[in-house]
């Protein structure tokens, strides 16, 4: 038998007793914990290090981006008392001018998108962008619970903005990788390849030779600046929302000053559900928490605990769980406002212990029903029925499947102060680049957030004026008797979800750290194949194939990744330390005092 020398990264976790933050890039962690030592809270850290990352991390976040944000407030701020549980959901909005059968299929799709669209028209370019909520959300959040004025929240984006940082390797190569798309475009030609070639980078700083490129965005900070001024006015109305409209006019786009002016972030007491002696909270707008919410009600019914971490038993037992939630994510889930989507019926308990009974802890079912993808499979058979639990009778069934989105790109952050108010917030600008579009003048990236969208017309996730889409961001938070507990998110498609789930239950179940949490080696059922990380034993691996499940082994890599990219806050009451964790690889960090 062959042997192979198998490679374990690790971090270690960060304890603090005064407040800690987390996030995709350390100069965005720093922004946050600069609010809380200057006297914010939580909510302040969490907007710094929102505006901040979508200076630093361009690739995959932007204040024209879109976003989810979960608070839970142990003091209170402003109008709302402690205790207090809130939602602020700045997703995409379809623009007011879009129609159902705005694309023309070309064929089946190989990616983020159900279908190949004439032109990739809703993958890049100005047709592709949805309403943006990111600059809007985060002032909303200031706005109601922040305690430092917003221009000194704003403060450490702009001067990154102004000022500039040093390219770092990753953007440098998801610029080389994202590069003929961005070419496409005057705007972001401008910023990200101004001389034809991705910027440089040197590795050691201090070198003498340094050759770095400073990436600098002044007319970004001009946005930044009328932001910190006017609030969400500064980009939502006025100046630059007229030069947007004129952009958008001018290359085909569809959103207007009146969808601007009309988009609000939702402020919303978040779903729940128990687990054990927990409350997990979920943002109410479709995304991929509500899969979490489900999947968790399913295995809740299962005995993980008294199961060895990483055995056969424990991965089977996700899988099938995960599995069943998936089913029914592809075929009822899409925006209530526009669909009857079973809601309630998906996350009843009793629901969940009806599907945790089909659960055979000898042979794996669900991968074995059709070598379809499963999104196309479960739209059109139905493997479960929850309108008994929601309280309403069956419509006509959807007659094509909702989403496939296999990846995108997103990033995630997390805040906690010496008060014991915690977030967990996930912000995206939908694939690499979004939509590679930059308007000229503006500095920032606009999202691609149509793709999010089934482009067929007939499906729960079909397209209609200032419909939300069926979005993978899956934020979660959990209180324990009414206390911050945990703050769990990640970027990295639809890949986010089950990351989510496996970080929380290793927690909640197997009493690990946060940074354990994420460390362990994960599985995946988000997609035909579970994806089991190659750090798994292969006598295990073996054992799951022997059960039914087909399985492809990944890793991660420094510059990709498979399983997601999660980051974790654990309040510890008991002990009084705030502890924090990241992705091991990358430039995630958690940073504290």
């Amino acid at each position: 038998m062959s042997v192979r020398g198998v490679w374990r990264p690790d971090k270690d976790e960060v304890v603090a007793h005064n407040g800690v933050v987390t996030a995709m890039h350390p100069l965005a962690a720093q922004a946050g914990l600069e609010m809380l030592k200057q006297g914010g809270n939580a909510v302040d850290a969490a907007v710094a290090t929102g505006f901040a990352i979508s200076v630093v991390e361009p690739y995959n976040t932007s204040i024209a981006g879109v976003g989810l944000m979960l608070i839970h407030l142990e003091t209170g701020a402003g109008e709302f008392p402690p205790g207090t549980d809130l939602s602020i959901e700045f997703g995409p909005r379809a623009p007011s001018a879009a129609h159902p059968a705005m694309y023309d299929i070309a064929g089946p799709g190989t990616g983020i998108s159900t279908y190949e669209v004439e032109g990739n028209e809703n993958v890049e370019g100005y047709r592709s962008i949805a309403v943006p909520g990111t600059a809007a959300g985060l002032c909303v959040a200031h706005e109601l619970l922040g305690t430092l004025p917003l221009e000194q929240v704003l403060e450490p984006a702009i001067h990154l903005a102004q000022e500039g940082f040093d390219v770092y390797w990753l953007l440098s190569l998801m610029i080389g990788s994202s590069m003929v798309g961005l070419q496409r475009y005057q705007g972001s030609r401008d910023i990200f390849v101004p001389n034809g070639v991705p910027p440089d980078y040197t590795p050691d700083p201090s070198s003498p030779n340094t050759n770095s490129h400073r990436l600098v965005q002044r007319d970004l900070a001009d946005v930044l600046k009328r932001l910190a001024k006017l609030g969400r006015a500064g980009m939502y109305k006025g100046e630059v929302a007229n030069a947007i409209a004129e952009d958008m006019q001018r290359h085909g786009g569809l959103i207007t000053t009146a969808d601007l002016e009309k988009y609000e972030p939702a402020v919303k007491v978040p779903l729940k559900t128990g687990y054990r002696d927990f409350q997990v909270l979920s943002p109410t707008a479709p995304c991929g928490s509500w899969t979490a919410l489900q999947t968790l009600n399913i295995l809740e019914n299962t005995n993980l605990r008294s199961m060895e971490h990483g055995s056969v038993e424990h991965l089977h037992t996700f899988i099938e769980g995960a599995r069943h939630a998936f089913a029914d994510r592809f075929r009822y889930m899409g925006d209530p406002d526009f669909e009857r989507v079973p809601l309630k019926g998906l996350l009843s308990k009793a629901y969940a212990k009806l599907i945790s009974e089909q659960i055979d802890m000898e042979e794996a079912q669900i991968e074995k029903l059709s070598a379809e993808p499963p999104w196309t499979y479960f739209a059109s058979k139905a493997i479960h029925d929850p309108w008994p639990f929601d309280g309403r009778s069956n419509p006509v069934p959807p007659a094509i499947e909702s989403t496939s989105n296999l990846s995108d790109c997103t990033t995630h952050l997390g805040a906690a102060d010496s008060n014991g108010n915690l977030v967990s917030c996930t912000q995206t600008a939908v694939s690499t680049f979004g939509s590679r579009v930059v308007s000229p003048g503006l500095g920032f990236i606009w999202n691609n957030g149509m793709v999010w969208f089934n482009a067929k017309p007939g499906a729960a996730n079909s397209i209609a004026p200032w419909k939300r889409p069926l979005v993978n961001m899956a934020p979660l938070l959990v209180t324990k008797e009414g206390k911050s507990y945990l703050s769990v998110g990640s970027p990295g498609g639809r890949q986010v979800i089950n990351a989510n789930i496996n970080v929380t239950l290793n927690v909640l179940e197997f009493g690990m750290g946060p940074q354990e949490s994420i460390t362990s080696p994960r599985v995946d059922a988000a997609g035909p194949q579970s994806l089991v990380d190659s750090r798994v034993e292969a006598s295990t691996v073996t054992a799951l194939r022997n059960m039914g499940h087909r399985v492809e082994i990944v890793d991660d890599i420094e510059a990709w990744y498979r399983f997601a990219r999660p980051s974790a806050i654990l309040v510890d009451n008991e002990a009084g330390t705030l502890r924090a964790g990241t992705h091991i690889l990358q430039t995630a960090e958690a940073v504290g005092f």
